[in-house]
């Protein structure tokens, strides 16, 4: 398997949720990463950008057999961001790639 990478797109996320993903490639031992955004709509092709909510992260990344579970979470500073529209971009890394475990 190569590396595998899928763009979901979650509609009014809460801060400090706990979101699961269901992937099949997913096993318990899997590198995973994932990356986030605000999503922008309003364009004809739903796009990303950074706005005031930031930082902005995917946090405690938990990856399971055929699934990953995780907090996505962003700064409240700016006034009342508790549900925003979310890009998550999620990379799951080939297990032949080379890798080590302590």
């Amino acid at each position: 398997m190569a590396i595998q990478h899928w763009r979901h797109l979650w509609r009014n996320a809460s801060r400090g949720g706990i979101f699961s993903f269901s992937w099949p490639i997913i096993r318990r031992d899997s590198y995973v990463v994932i990356t986030v955004s605000e999503a922008n709509l309003s364009a004809e092709i739903p796009g990303r950008f950074i706005g005031l909510a930031k930082p902005m992260v995917a946090a405690n990344i938990a990856p399971q057999d055929g699934v990953v579970e995780f907090v996505l979470w962003w700064s409240n500073d700016y006034g009342s961001f508790s549900y925003l529209n979310v890009w998550t971009d999620i990379t799951v890394f080939d297990p032949n790639d080379p890798h080590g475990t302590n």
